[in-house]
């Protein structure tokens, strides 16, 4: 480890709890190291900022250090899977840092290479993932400003976090704002005359989009000066003139995403979600050998809209996504077998079931039930009681019980109320059946009276 670099770590005071294993990233204002959490016993990624940072007075040293502290200060502020988590930060009068869990995948980087171009449906599930979370930060009032392959932390299959949040614009704390960083390249046209807006986020991963399906820049200069003129004047190249083989249908999702004008942009993630989500099916639908696991982007499109899961928030479907395992199924497939071992619960997302017991129907499963729900609240799951069987094509997933227990506290919550109100509902149909049938009993014997 360098001089400067121990120094630095020293002065924050990290080296009583980090024990520093390697350098994996350096960049103009600070130095990130794969370290251990002596305390919480786990592998992070520790950013320590450059000392000679907190050493100057010149305008670029106040503007680096403005956005240390804007990073800071968000530290821990936002929750999401497909961010990032900031797992503690400081800052002192010479030194800045930031712990952050450590993901080995590296960044979305090598990926903008044309010689290393993933898969265009694994490409576009990357990018409703990176929507999601950016959507979230926006709720929060926070727009990133600062979208790159860089800034996309690459975690595996169709998986990206964003991270880096030192250029961020706040929109609850004016002191917090940054104005004046941000990497060219990628900077929506309305940012140069300070006009900031969750747009210019869309107009980033826009083009972040356009470099994962060409393994080329957008817009590409000799000079910063040109660059900029570039995107300001110059003419969006064609994702079809690039790649033509390449669905149509992505030439006008890149068009609306970078478009120079505003109004002709995606008005919120709201939007480009829902393309995104519109165009994933069609991608499935029209590749040689059609997956059986349906695209995460595209269930969780379709799980926000279930009434029965409307209690939980964006992160929360999304963790249920992580833990959960997904199939599309012919007709005729057993999804639980009578009498076998209780292990894990059920939704019906798409398609038609019956449940039998001991080979009579006994009831109707529609698209959104949620079934075998009940044995996760035993200590000792009852085997299953039916037999639920597809009756036509089925999309169903699955959580295993133990990945439920294992799950956050604020999902484990929600999800057993979910199952109790389930539980109350059915009951209250037992009751009314049994005394529909009870008072048809009575009529039958004459016992009721009028």
């Amino acid at each position: 480890m360098s001089q400067p670099a121990t120094a630095a770590i020293i002065a924050s005071g990290l080296h009583h709890r980090y024990e520093i294993r390697r350098e994996i990233g350096a960049g103009a204002t600070g130095t990130v190291y794969l370290a251990h959490d002596t305390f919480e016993q786990r592998d992070v990624a520790l950013k320590v900022a450059l000392p000679q940072i907190f050493s100057g007075d010149s305008p670029e040293q106040a503007l680096v250090r403005k956005a240390w502290l804007n990073e800071v200060h968000l530290a821990g502020s936002l929750q999401h899977p497909y961010i990032v988590a900031v797992y503690d930060a400081g800052v002192s009068a010479d030194s800045a840092y930031l712990v952050m869990e450590y993901l080995s995948g590296g960044t979305l980087e090598p990926y903008t290479k044309p010689d290393n171009l993933k898969p265009v449906p694994e490409v576009l599930e990357i990018m409703y993932k990176c929507a999601s979370a950016l959507d979230y930060a926006c709720h929060a009032g926070i727009v990133h400003r600062d979208i790159k392959p860089a800034n996309l932390q690459y975690v595996g299959h169709g998986e990206a976090k964003v991270c880096d949040f030192g250029a961020a614009y706040w929109a609850k704390n004016d002191s917090t704002q940054v104005m004046d960083i941000g990497s060219l390249a990628y900077m929506a046209p309305e940012l140069f005359r300070h006009w900031v807006t969750p747009q210019a986020d869309i107009y980033a991963l826009g083009i972040v989009l356009f470099q994962l399906l060409t393994g080329q820049q957008a817009f590409r200069a000799d000079t910063p000066a040109a660059l900029m003129y570039q995107i300001l004047n110059g003419d969006t190249p064609s994702v079809l003139a690039l790649r033509p083989d390449l669905p149509p249908a992505l030439e006008s999702l890149v068009s609306r995403m970078v478009a120079r004008s505003l109004e002709d942009r995606f008005p919120d993630w709201t939007a480009v979600l829902a393309a995104l989500s519109e165009l994933l099916p069609k991608l499935e639908d029209s590749a040689p050998e059609k997956s059986k696991k349906p695209a995460q982007a595209e269930l969780y499109d379709q799980l926000r809209q279930l009434p029965l899961l409307a209690d939980l928030n964006g992160a929360q479907l999304w963790e249920l996504l992580r833990i959960s395992r997904w199939h599309r199924v012919p007709a005729g497939t057993v999804l639980v077998q009578e009498g076998a071992e209780a292990k894990s619960c059920y939704l019906l997302l798409k398609g038609e079931a019956k449940v039998t017991q001991q080979g009579k129907l006994i009831s109707w499963l529609t698209p959104g039930t949620l079934f075998g729900e009940l044995a996760f609240a035993e200590s000792t799951p009852s085997p299953r009681a039916a037999t639920v069987s597809a009756v036509d094509k089925v999309t169903v997933g699955k959580w295993p019980y133990s990945h439920l227990h294992k799950a956050s506290p604020g999902l484990q919550s929600k999800m057993l109320q979910i199952f109790f109100r389930l539980a109350a509902e059915r009951l209250k149909k037992v009751d009314e059946q049994y005394l529909l049938l009870y008072r048809q009993h009575l009529k039958e014997n004459n016992l009721l009276q009028s």
